[in-house]
């Protein structure tokens, strides 16, 4: 039997996972709580929510909000890391986290409408951020046009020096021709 507390809890999930740009599925129980509130503030800094939850409703919330093939991540003690904006940066808060604290473990990630199991988060850990992909693209495209505005400047540059030898040169013999006459 379904309780109303049950469904209010379901449609919290839901709601808390509807917007998210990713999710990471963790086991924190081995953290002090020193440790992961030092995770959260971190995390809550980047619009990035951490919640315990509870496997089953879990994973019925992400069924309905159409998110399928996380049940291998939802075994045991489980915590939601729901990030809203970069997606990326999360991952790598985390993984630094993990440098220092190998008690976390990730369990899985869903992101981009993709499942990835916990041995492919270091390889979206090492993603650049979506800010940082632009600032490559956007160096490959203002090369070739800072190339092209280069070598403009020198042709105008070679122009105008031929421009003024050729006018020394009338100058010079505009001079002369004055001389004889």
């Amino acid at each position: 039997m379904v309780t109303n507390e049950k469904l209010l809890q379901l449609d919290n999930i839901k709601n808390l996972v509807s917007p998210a740009t990713a999710i990471y599925f963790a086991d924190l129980s081995r953290i002090k709580a020193k440790e992961i509130s030092g995770l959260r503030m971190k995390l809550v800094a980047m619009n990035v929510k951490v919640k315990v939850v509870k496997n089953r409703l879990t994973k019925r919330a992400l069924n309905q909000t159409g998110i399928a093939g996380i049940e291998n991540f939802l075994t045991g003690p489980t915590a939601l890391i729901i990030s809203y904006d970069d997606p990326l940066a999360a991952a790598k808060v985390i993984k630094d986290f993990t440098k220092k604290n190998a008690e976390l473990k990730i369990k899985g990630a869903f992101f981009d409408n993709s499942v990835y199991p916990a041995n492919q988060f270091d390889y979206l850990a090492s993603l650049p951020s979506k800010p940082e992909l632009l600032g490559e693209l956007v160096g490959c495209l203002n090369s070739p046009i800072a190339d092209l505005v280069f070598s403009l400047e020198a042709m105008i540059r070679q122009l105008i020096a031929g421009l003024d030898e050729i006018k020394e040169k009338k100058i010079t013999e505009a001079n002369k021709d004055n001389e004889h006459e």
